[in-house]
């Protein structure tokens, strides 16, 4: 089952499509069809809903997030985020912040994605 993913964030696309990968936060977390294990693989990527492909990817889940854990499982990814500017100290508040301005609903819980450009032939 694919389904598109869709990177509105300008920080986070231009991440992505400029290092070929990107850790990303994701309300939804899309399980196989046994409903049991986490779905990876194979997808594509556009800027905005109904919006033109931009990327072929691959996506791996890494780990559940929530109210309580956001900040020790952000600070593992956040220098792949598009985030962090590659020099000072580490520092999760931007993402926690774009997280929650996009995800309204409390408490937040979703997923972290770990989402690579993938070669197409």
């Amino acid at each position: 089952m694919k389904m598109v993913m869709i990177f509105a964030h300008p920080k986070v696309r231009a991440y992505l499509l400029e290092h070929g990968l990107v850790y990303t936060f994701r309300k939804n977390h899309k399980k196989t069809p046994d409903g049991i294990r986490p779905q990876i693989g194979k997808d594509w990527a556009t800027d905005r809903r109904t919006g033109n492909k931009i990327a072929d990817i691959n996506i791996t889940p890494m780990e559940s997030v929530n109210g309580i854990n956001m900040a020790q499982v952000l600070i593992k990814y956040v220098l792949e985020s598009g985030f962090h500017p590659g020099y000072g100290p580490v520092d999760i508040s931007e993402w926690a912040a774009a997280i929650n301005s996009l995800n309204p609903d409390k408490p937040t819980h979703g997923w972290i994605y770990k989402v690579e450009l993938r070669e197409t032939s």
